[in-house]
């Protein structure tokens, strides 16, 4: 079993969360960031023992289009995700909805959130 954190971050925030809650959550973790586009994210796959958090801002209430498009190109492969949304001053609306199809869609099983 291998834990990921997964998070897409331009401003650094959603990061900072993330950063905080996977050290609290696991002592040693592999490290994948959706924010670098130059990145092949259809290169990455897990296994059905792994567990993935998986961290997203929320953008008037929904997951950004870039992160949803890079999620779409992983391959879950059963393996348990985690779900944060990281939101400021605005409620997050349906972003833990959205995030929870896309990643389901990719082959993800959603434990928490």
């Amino acid at each position: 079993m291998s834990v990921y954190e997964i998070h897409f971050s331009p401003t650094g925030g959603t990061k900072k969360v993330s950063d905080i809650f996977t050290k609290a959550f696991a002592s040693e973790s592999a490290y994948l960031d959706l924010t670098k586009r130059e990145d092949d994210f259809s290169t990455y796959a897990f296994q059905k023992e792994d567990i993935c958090i998986v961290a997203v801002p929320s953008y008037g209430g929904r997951v950004p289009d870039a992160a949803v498009s890079r999620l779409r190109q992983l391959k879950g492969n059963g393996a348990r995700a985690v779900l944060m949304v990281v939101y400021g001053n605005r409620a997050y609306d349906d972003t833990f909805a959205e995030l929870q199809d896309v990643l389901e869609e990719a082959g993800f099983s959603c434990v928490a959130g």
